[in-house]
């Protein structure tokens, strides 16, 4: 039977970046808002970029800026290393994530500015929104980039 708290990992190619025992993980994948609680139905699905909460045992939430990855959630006996005991696991895999204590505000501030130009430099040069270009797709992803860490970090994106 669930306790309330399940293991949750947030893994990046560099580091180990949360290990915690939560309440809840809040998400977005493709398919919508997902929210994670002991006793989840297994599943592997996508992560969207965005702001992703980690509702801890104990304590305030916490933030995270992923730009993208994939959720693993397992629940059944034996997870937690007792056969005799269900326990509920999830892993978060992303390419680049950062907790929002640590983004630099200002230098995400710098790097939504300069995507913005250019993209709209060449939106205005290659033909509008139509004309996708690698090189729009890529400032495009720089200022979605930028936008999810001022958005996790609390700060506004309008400009």
């Amino acid at each position: 039977m669930p306790d309330g708290t399940f293991s949750l990992s947030v893994l990046t190619p560099e580091e180990r970046l949360l290990e915690i025992e939560a309440r809840a993980l809040v998400l977005r994948s493709s398919d919508g808002d997902l929210t994670i609680l002991d006793g989840h139905t297994p599943l592997v699905t996508d992560v969207v970029p965005g702001d992703v909460r980690v509702d801890p045992e104990e304590g305030d939430p916490v933030h995270l800026a992923v730009h993208g990855g994939f959720l693993h959630v397992e629940t059944g006996p034996g997870i937690g290393g007792d056969p005799a005991v269900r326990a509920t696991r999830a892993t978060l895999l992303a390419g680049v994530a950062e907790l929002a204590s640590t983004i630099d505000v200002e230098r995400a501030r710098r790097a939504r500015e300069e995507a913005s130009a250019q993209v709209d430099q060449l939106r205005s040069t290659g033909g509008g929104e139509e004309a996708a270009t690698p090189e729009l797709v890529e400032s495009q992803a720089a200022l979605r980039r930028a936008e999810v860490r001022l958005t996790v970090a609390g700060e506004s994106v309008a400009g």
